[in-house]
């Protein structure tokens, strides 16, 4: 069983910002290459989904949306049309750098086949090629996944050879946004670095000699079962605002969530609490 190729209603909710028009032409914003000029147009054809691989490491969401995707499911059980993915060949593999959704959509409804707009290319060339997704269609790119595919953009061999300009322009933030990035990562980097190796008679290990010169501060931190029990401590005594945000906090402490969702819980819950405020306050001043 194929799956449809062409786009339908909802489908452009996730639609590849490289999709190419029925007169072959390219629209504005068109993909380009890594030295900024025009890439050539995709082949267009239906490859088996058995073939495409998915550990790349170019999907940046924090996480796929199952309701996105069993959406797009029934929608192509019920045979509507798609747009196809974007994948790079290297001659064995087919790399997907964009519609992971619809990739995973493509295998719940069971499909053998999905449509895909093919470039020659490598798994790291897919990989850049992702750094341009979702920035300007389908299912936005939130604040923490912007954060993230800006530094692998940088540390990404492609990047090595571009100015400023040319990544803003491909990952889709503003030049001074990448610049940020660079010297804090270029800083990272330096701090990484301050490391030799040392042998002391028979015994060669590594040295961190970014102290060395410098008055020692005491660095110590708490064991991580004493940091939980003095967050359940404040939970116990916290309003009901501040105890939603101490669960979210003493889950990472426990490592139940990673730190970019926990991050991302935190601003959810503020923009919530943010919301009822002025509600309130705009209840209040209807009652004055």
């Amino acid at each position: 069983m194929t799956m449809p190729r062409e786009l339908g209603p909802t489908a452009i909710l996730d639609r590849p910002s490289n999709a190419v028009s029925g007169n072959g032409q390219r629209p504005i914003g068109a993909a380009k290459s890594s030295c900024g000029f025009p890439a050539p147009p995709p082949e267009v054809q239906l490859i088996a989904i058995s073939s495409i691989r998915i550990d790349g490491g170019a999907q940046h969401r924090i996480a796929l949306d199952p309701n996105i995707i069993e959406e797009y499911a029934e929608l192509m059980r019920a045979g509507v049309d798609f747009p196809p993915i974007s994948v790079r060949y290297d001659g064995a593999d087919y790399w997907p750098s964009d519609g992971f959704q619809r990739l995973a959509a493509a295998k719940l409804a069971e499909f053998l086949e999905m449509s895909a707009e093919i470039r020659p290319g490598t798994k790291e060339d897919a990989q850049w090629d992702s750094y341009a997704a979702n920035a300007t269609h389908g299912l936005r790119r939130v604040a923490v996944e912007t954060e993230e595919v800006i530094k692998l953009a940088l540390q990404h061999p492609t990047a090595a050879n571009l100015t400023d300009a040319l990544i803003s322009e491909h990952v889709h933030v503003p030049r001074s946004t990448v610049q940020y990035w660079r010297k804090k990562l270029s800083c990272q980097r330096w701090q990484d670095s301050r490391t030799r190796t040392v042998t002391r008679g028979d015994t060669t290990y590594e040295m961190d000699v970014a102290g060395i010169g410098k008055k020692k501060t005491d660095h110590r931190t708490k064991p991580r079962r004493e940091m939980q029990k003095e967050i359940a401590e404040m939970r116990a005594s916290a309003s009901t605002r501040t105890r939603e945000l101490l669960n979210v906090i003493e889950k990472w402490a426990r490592g139940q969530v990673e730190p970019a969702r926990c991050l991302e819980l935190i601003e959810d819950i503020l923009q919530r609490q943010g919301v009822q405020t002025a509600t309130n306050g705009a209840a209040a001043g209807a009652v004055n």
